[in-house]
């Protein structure tokens, strides 16, 4: 059963890879533009939202019936809503959008270190994935201790995570690529 959840999880690494390539391309407009995207941030973070919410579900469908695959389901549900309900109400302001953020960071946090925890013993790094959660976490409990934070200082702390989970991701994925060959050739040396 382990087996087969690894040799599924290595074969969607990819899904790793792009949500770490997006936060990267979401971090660089941070730091290089951020009066612009202080201006865009409602819409680029629903975009975001949509996108990551989308992948996660296909990596939750792809894991169906294999350990926790419903959390990325549940996951990709949550964000994908919430993408399309800033999308809705753009309006709301940066308040309303720094608690938003936070949720989903706490969530999202929670159920990486969930998941790196259920595959820990079975896949070697999977620190990667429980350092993501924990930066998450941290950001999302920041966002919600200091909401009076202003617009600009929003968009610095995005980039700030977006940075260090988009390296992360990848770094996670470049892990995972080949270990569903590992597992096979383990299991029929066996």
């Amino acid at each position: 059963m382990i087996a087969d959840a690894i040799s599924q999880l290595s074969a969607k690494w990819w899904t790793f890879l792009l949500r770490g390539i997006i936060a990267l391309v979401l971090a660089a407009i941070a730091f290089v533009m951020p009066v612009a995207m202080a201006a865009a941030l409602v819409y680029i973070f629903a975009v975001y939202f949509i996108i990551s919410g989308v992948v996660a579900l296909v990596g939750g469908f792809s894991f169906n019936g294999v350990g926790h695959w419903w959390s990325l389901i549940l996951m990709g549900i949550i964000q994908a809503a919430l993408g399309f309900l800033m999308l809705a109400a753009p309006g709301a302001g940066p308040l309303a959008l720094a608690y938003l953020f936070a949720i989903w960071m706490i969530m999202t946090g929670s159920m990486e270190i969930s998941g790196a925890i259920a595959l820990r013993g079975v896949v070697s790094g999977e620190f990667w994935w429980i350092l993501l959660g924990i930066i998450t976490l941290l950001f999302g409990f920041y966002a919600v201790l200091v909401p009076g934070l202003g617009i600009l200082a929003l968009v610095y702390t995005v980039g700030f995570y977006a940075l260090l989970a988009g390296i992360s991701l990848i770094a996670f994925a470049v892990r995972v690529k080949g270990l569903g060959v590992n597992v096979k050739h383990q299991a029929t040396a066996q």
